[in-house]
């Protein structure tokens, strides 16, 4: 069955239309059937806390460009089933999607681990798909033609640290990583960098979500006393290794961890074991982008509360999504990616630009540290808010 339906939809809502037209029924046409879009979402489960933030960005693009007429002057539905947290329910849910729903577009769901379970569905179908936090290099290599990356590369995760921190004194590190796409090519990217940066590698280690053994890492990181210990983490694990930390009593002179510290949850959690904690983020509120000042109002308006970087992924996935649609006039999915792949797109986060394997070549990663309860952007230099600040002190 050839997947890219468009077309096929097109004609049979003209042809019913036609028929209810000819019973003396108000006539139906295609440009009056939503485009569905359809996604997965971490609604449950480990990832929910960062899925629910970047869920709320598709949601607010979505409700705007509603508010604007929807695309081809057709409305937007968004179609958002719980894949929680698990790879295979995601690939079990986009494949109802494709087959059952006939879903007209399709966006990634959140985190690398489930984007790579579902990658090859989307080359399968021939879906041209941005994966909004998809951030792990190996998705995006030598055969993949559908998936687009929506995000910086895990490559860049923390990678303005270690250069700072060695300049400051610092020369031994302890790299640890959740056994997941993304947060093991961040950890092999921080450990190449630490070599060629002439420090110390004291400790390193990688560990499942079920059954880690926080305590058992901290007790090591603490006999191992290096300078710096970076996370390449989730919320729940950068929780757990900083409460493991505390109970050990080690305070490295640098303490950084990916992904969980962004997180509106992480500072609640934590309370002051939070304070100086670096991490990292792909937005920023003050960023100069077009429509960021915009966006950031409507979402403390519809949500109450500060985006994060997931939910500038996730609105600015579907940004690039529209911009597509619009420009070649329809959601035939053949069309859609070859303008993907030779266009530029500018949005909140940034620009989204893509090479021949559909990996970014735009989105950037910058420093954040958590300063008295709240996050501080670091770099870069031209709109930091604040200075790295050091000793991480633990409490």
């Amino acid at each position: 069955m050839d997947m890219r339906h468009g077309s096929k939809r097109h004609a049979l809502l003209l042809s019913i239309g036609a028929v209810l037209a000819m019973g003396g029924t108000s006539l139906v046409s295609a440009s009056a059937a939503p485009i569905l879009i359809g996604a997965t979402s971490s609604k449950t489960g480990p990832f929910s806390a960062e899925a629910g933030e970047n869920l709320k960005g598709e949601m607010l693009a979505v409700k705007q460009a509603n508010a604007n007429g929807g695309w081809l002057g057709r409305k937007l539905q968004l179609k958002v089933y719980d894949d929680e947290s698990k790879p295979g329910t995601a690939v079990r849910l986009y494949t109802r999607l494709i087959t059952q729903d006939r879903a007209d577009l399709l966006v990634g769901p959140y985190s690398s681990a489930i984007g790579q379970a579902v990658a090859p569905l989307f080359n399968k179908y021939h879906y041209a798909v941005i994966q909004p936090e998809a951030s792990a290099p190996s998705i995006f290599e030598a055969g993949n033609k559908w998936n687009f990356q929506g995000i910086s590369s895990s490559l860049q995760y923390l990678d303005k640290l270690l250069p700072e921190a060695k300049q400051n004194g610092a020369k031994t590190v302890a790299v640890l990583a959740l056994k997941s796409a993304f947060s093991l090519a961040c950890y092999h990217a921080r450990m190449d960098q630490a070599k060629k940066l002439g420090m110390r590698i004291v400790y390193s280690t990688s560990y499942s979500l079920q059954g880690a053994d926080y305590d058992s890492m901290a007790l090591a990181i603490k006999n191992a006393h290096p300078d710096v210990v970076i996370g390449c983490t989730y919320y729940p694990d950068a929780v757990g290794i900083v409460q493991a930390l505390h109970a050990q009593g080690y305070a490295p002179k640098y303490l950084a961890e990916t992904v969980g510290p962004t997180s509106t949850a992480y500072v609640k959690a934590l309370g002051q074991l939070a304070n100086r904690v670096v991490s990292n983020t792909g937005w920023w509120a003050s960023y100069k982008t077009p429509g960021n000042d915009k966006f950031v109002a409507a979402y403390k308006k519809a949500y109450n509360a500060v985006p994060t970087y997931h939910a500038a992924s996730g609105y600015s996935a579907v940004q690039v999504l529209g911009k597509a649609v619009q420009a070649t006039k329809s959601v035939d999915q053949l069309k859609l990616q070859q303008w993907l792949f030779h266009h530029t797109v500018n949005t909140v986060a940034g620009v989204f630009k893509v090479d021949n394997n559909g990996a970014s070549l735009g989105y950037e990663q910058q420093l954040v540290q958590i300063q008295d309860k709240k996050l501080q952007l670091l770099t870069p230099p031209k709109i930091a808010e604040s200075k790295l600040q050091a000793p991480y002190t633990g409490n």
